[in-house]
């Protein structure tokens, strides 16, 4: 098995609805070929890393290579390793989380100039695999902050990376004090309450798995866009995990934090809702298909999925999902017309 750690530079700026195709298409076929890792970018600069079987990693490098949106290609590490550090991703693509750059000589590795010694460059990039290997989720969660949100960033990082090891059940301010290397002190301060942290948690993961995607339902339509978020989540049990727990605590108005998780899921459902809109007004998707309605038949089958998927071991939850969306769209063509197989005969009175 081999890891790969290369930089690049964008030939030209890359539109969101282009880094959503790359992540959704990038992600399901390494996805295929056994490649895990991840790609994060700073300005134009870009910084990969591949990890598995040795002919596909070096397979996978040379397309980037000669791919036309990249240039300045420059391997930093290529070593055979017995350990993932992502076992979990096959990609992750967000802007560089602010905590990397308290990676000694990160800095230095865009910076115009920069050495050009290979030791040099195996030393930084070897610092920047042991960071993530510290801060195993970083990819997933980084989000640009100012610097005097650090400290906030450091304890939901350590929120999630707690849940992804131990699931919501584990959850607890101690817990999360030790993983993200600060006092329950420190934690408090920056969150009044436990619920408070989680709800700060449970909207910087799900943000930062479905925001790149989000372009995708401009771009190819809603179902597309919410296939490729099944494919982020089916990565992330325990995100999935923790997004059901946060409904059932929605369906309570006198639990702790019912009103955000409320509120998060009507925002994201008028998401999905607007993107039907405009799949209609595009001819993506047919006139005789209601937005509402439609809105209501995909997160049934989006939602129910994801749960029963938690619920069985059975349930590839990508494909069952392509099957079922591919006849809901069939059906959204016809005219709807009251169905009269539950009608039950009535016996004549005697």
């Amino acid at each position: 098995m081999r890891s790969l750690v290369y930089t690049s530079t964008q030939t030209r700026p890359i539109t969101d609805s282009e880094l959503a195709q790359i992540l959704a298409v990038g992600r399901e076929k390494n996805t295929r070929l056994g490649v895990t890792g991840m790609l994060a970018h700073k300005g134009d600069n870009c910084i990969g890393i591949l990890e598995g079987e040795d002919d596909v990693v070096h397979d996978r490098f040379e397309q980037v290579r000669v791919d036309p949106r990249h240039t300045n290609v420059r391997v930093l590490l290529d070593e055979a390793i017995t350990e993932r550090s992502f076992p979990d991703w096959s990609m992750a693509f967000q802007s560089l989380d602010p905590l990397v750059q308290e990676v000694p000589g990160f800095s230095d590795l865009f910076r115009a100039g920069r050495p050009a010694d290979p030791a040099s460059a195996a030393s930084r990039a070897h610092g920047l695999l042991e960071w993530f290997r510290k801060h195993p989720l970083a990819p997933l969660t980084s989000q640009q902050t100012i610097d005097d949100e650090a400290p906030r960033t450091r304890a939901i990082n350590g929120a999630i990376t707690v849940i992804h090891d131990h699931g919501p059940a584990g959850f607890s301010v101690e817990a999360v004090a030790e993983r993200s290397g600060m006092s329950v002190a420190e934690v408090d301060a920056l969150f009044p309450n436990p619920h408070a942290l989680l709800a700060a948690t449970v909207m910087r993961w799900t943000r930062a798995v479905s925001l790149p995607l989000q372009p995708l339902a401009a771009e190819k339509g809603t179902v597309a866009y919410l296939h490729a978020l099944l494919v982020a989540h089916a990565e992330e049990p325990a995100l999935m995990r923790l997004i059901a727990s946060s409904l059932v605590v929605a369906t309570d108005p006198e639990a702790p934090g019912a009103d955000y998780y409320r509120s998060a899921y009507l925002q994201f459902r008028e998401v999905v809702r607007e993107a039907l809109t405009e799949d209609v007004r595009s001819g993506r998707e047919p006139a005789t298909m209601d937005p509402v309605r439609g809105t209501q038949q995909l997160l049934a089958l989006y939602d129910g999925l994801r749960l029963q998927s938690l619920l069985t071991t059975d349930t590839d939850v990508v494909d069952a999902f392509d099957r079922a969306a591919t006849r809901m769209r069939r059906g959204w063509a016809e005219q709807y017309e009251q169905p009269t197989y539950w009608d039950v005969p009535v016996a004549p009175a005697h």
